[in-house]
């Protein structure tokens, strides 16, 4: 028996829900491994690949019966590249003042 339209719709937003949680969690990484240096790119580069593929595989066994399909993945890439090339850039500097201002508040903490 075939996986029923409810069922298939489920996954397919499910797996567009974990694109866009990569590409924030993107975002994030990519703030932390400018102030940082090799080794912390490197921490930064193998957590959202452990993201990426434990989000896949969660979906393929939760949503997918075990099985995940085309669909799943192109979504899945499709939303993480719409957030990429449309949402990211606007983004991006709001993490990064983000990040300045923690480590202003952090250097302040150290001093007292």
């Amino acid at each position: 028996m075939g996986v029923t339209i409810g069922a298939q719709t489920i996954s397919i937003a499910a797996s567009a829900l974990c694109g866009l949680l990569a590409g924030l969690l993107y975002d994030l990484l990519r703030v932390v491994r400018r102030g940082g240096g090799r080794a912390l790119g490197v921490i930064c580069d193998l957590v959202f690949c452990l993201f990426c593929t434990g989000a896949m595989f969660l979906t393929g066994m939760v949503f997918c019966g075990g099985r995940p399909g085309f669909w799943e993945s192109f979504s899945f890439l499709a939303v993480f590249g719409l957030y990429f090339f449309g949402v990211s850039p606007s983004i991006t500097p709001f993490f990064g003042n983000c990040r300045e201002k923690c480590a202003v508040f952090l250097k302040k903490q150290r001093e007292k």
